[in-house]
């Protein structure tokens, strides 16, 4: 290994060296005018690849041309030659000269440009004159003067006449560069873009700032952060729009995404709002408490902790057993034992934010798994429907029946006989029978083979046309409704990877997952590995209604 002191000579107006030091280390060192050379000589005199310094086995240092390249070695001209302090080199319009070499390295070598090129003058007549403005017949004064006028027309008072007059601001619009472009700091996000070649839309008066009373005249559905008036009032009595959305910083800088704007109120609100139930929050993944989830009780909606030390049980007026419809073997229909999957029945819309509702149409009976059939005496499938029309398809049934075979079917109505004409005898019949029969199959309350009891809690109803009433359903279709989730991005993983549903027996059990079952996938703003940084806005939205 070389270690070479390179000294860079040049010469100042006096005519006097200057010494300019580097140490260069390598196996050999290559000098030429390519930029790969450790020593550097920039001169088209000098080749790409000039000559390279290497050290023998003995220690000696040697300098070789490369291939037929030479140079001057103490005036005699040389391919090859061993080198020691005084060694003058003379390569193209260089001179290198070896000197002694301090402690610690193997050479010093100063480098000097001795035989630089001409001055290429231009010559007028036979004088050598220098170019400059005068020559050209230009004055320097007037050419400053014209080139600042141009540009105060250019770039301040052209950029001004939009403003002024809003037909001049609709041509120029027009324009393949709009004269108000000079101005631009930056491009605009993807929903303002359309803006851009009318400023005026945002800024309304020159060298003021973007009011909010211009940023709600398009956004005017935008919601409060705050539902209270006088609250949100106060928190946010001295923020601007501009203090969040900063445009002209393209799609990065309009949405603010760093959680600490966030927590800038919400990590300390306790303190700064008395008597308030929320609580502090600096990080999704340490101190974020236990979700909220939804749940309706009668008429009322009440938002409950996961966490709290009764569990939480939904009251949605339907049986329904997911343990049964998961089975591994599969669940029994006309076409054998059938495995479901979760998807089956819960499909996401196209949104990738909800799950499309579930009906007992499109969800349930097209495995024909869930169909009324109604029997004794007479058989037909009754809709599923509200409670007066299922008793209305039951009363046809019989009507039909009774109409067929007067004589032999009238005989099970004990009453027809006390009716008048056969027409009125005959509804007579079919509501008792309906009402009759109804209550041993379709409104059974408990036993085996139940109908509607079968999903449906069901009550007497106190009406003689409909004695029997169904639960009203309350089915959660977002447990989430003041967050954002979207399942299209977590389809990667099972639906019971995070819903654990495999073993529930009863509707009443909630399948939400807890907060710490995000966080084995989720992180707060500080990124850990094999995780995803979350930030407050991947879940939460400002503005949302």
């Amino acid at each position: 290994m070389i270690s070479c002191l390179l000294i860079q000579v040049s010469r100042n107006q006096h005519g006097l060296p200057v010494r300019k030091e580097r140490v260069i280390v390598g196996e050999s060192i290559q000098i030429g005018r390519g930029a790969a050379c450790k020593i550097h000589l920039l001169d088209h005199r000098v080749s790409l690849l000039h000559a390279t310094v290497r050290q023998a086995e003995d220690g000696t240092l040697y300098i070789e041309g490369q291939h037929d390249v030479t140079f001057s070695i103490n005036g005699f001209i040389e391919q090859s030659a061993a080198i020691s302090p005084g060694t003058r080199i003379e390569m193209g319009p260089y001179l290198l000269v070896v000197e002694p070499a301090p402690h610690g390295h193997d050479i010093a070598l100063s480098v000097e440009m001795t035989q630089p090129l001409p001055e290429q003058d231009i010559v007028k007549g036979s004088q050598t004159t220098p170019v400059t403005l005068a020559v050209l017949g230009l004055s320097k004064r007037r050419l400053g003067f014209g080139l600042a006028a141009f540009i105060l027309f250019a770039f301040l008072l052209l950029p001004l006449l939009p403003g002024a007059s809003s037909a001049f601001d609709k041509w120029q619009a027009k324009l393949p560069v709009t004269l108000t472009e000079s101005w631009n700091p930056g491009p605009l996000s993807g929903g303002h873009s359309l803006l851009g070649a009318k400023c005026s839309t945002c800024h309304q008066r020159p060298f003021r700032a973007v009011s909010d009373q211009a940023c709600l005249e398009c956004h005017k559905q935008v919601a409060k952060h705050l539902r209270n008036d006088e609250l949100n009032a106060s928190a946010f009595k001295d923020a601007r729009c501009t203090n969040c959305h900063s445009e002209h910083k393209g799609n990065e800088g309009l949405v603010p995404h760093n959680s600490q704007e966030c927590v800038t109120c919400h990590g300390d609100i306790k303190r700064k709002n008395a008597g308030t139930a929320l609580p502090d929050i600096h990080d999704f993944g340490t101190d974020h408490p236990s979700f909220h989830i939804p749940l309706q009780y009668g008429k009322n909606v009440v938002r409950l902790r996961q966490d709290e030390k009764e569990k939480p049980v939904e009251k949605p007026g339907l049986k329904f057993s997911h343990q049964v419809h998961l089975v591994k073997d599969g669940v029994s229909s006309p076409e054998g034992n059938t495995v479901m999957l979760c998807r089956d029945c819960h499909k996401i819309e196209e949104s990738g934010v909800h799950f499309a509702a579930i009906s007992m149409q499109k969800t349930c009976q097209q495995s024909r798994c869930h169909v009324w059939y109604f029997k004794e005496p007479v058989e037909g499938i009754v809709p599923h429907g509200s409670e007066s029309q299922a008793m209305n398809k039951i009363r046809e049934f019989y009507e039909k029946w009774l109409a067929d075979s007067p004589a032999n079917n009238m005989t099970v109505c004990t009453k027809s006989g006390e009716i008048g004409n056969i027409a009125k005898r005959v509804l007579a019949c079919a509501n008792d029978l309906a009402l009759k029969n109804a209550a041993a199959t379709l409104f059974k309350e408990s036993g085996d083979n139940l109908e509607c009891g079968e999903c449906h809690e069901i009550e007497p109803s106190g009406d003689s046309d409909v004695p029997w009433k169904v639960a009203r359903l309350h089915i959660n279709r977002d447990w989430q409704p003041g967050a954002v989730f979207l399942h299209s991005k977590h389809d990667t993983v099972n639906c019971t990877e995070c819903h654990d549903k495999k073993n529930s027996k009863t509707n009443e059990d909630i399948s939400m997952p807890i907060i710490e079952k995000c966080r084995e996938c989720h992180v707060g703003d500080h990124s850990v590995k094999g995780k995803i940084k979350s930030t407050c806005d991947s879940c939460h939205k400002f503005h949302q209604p």
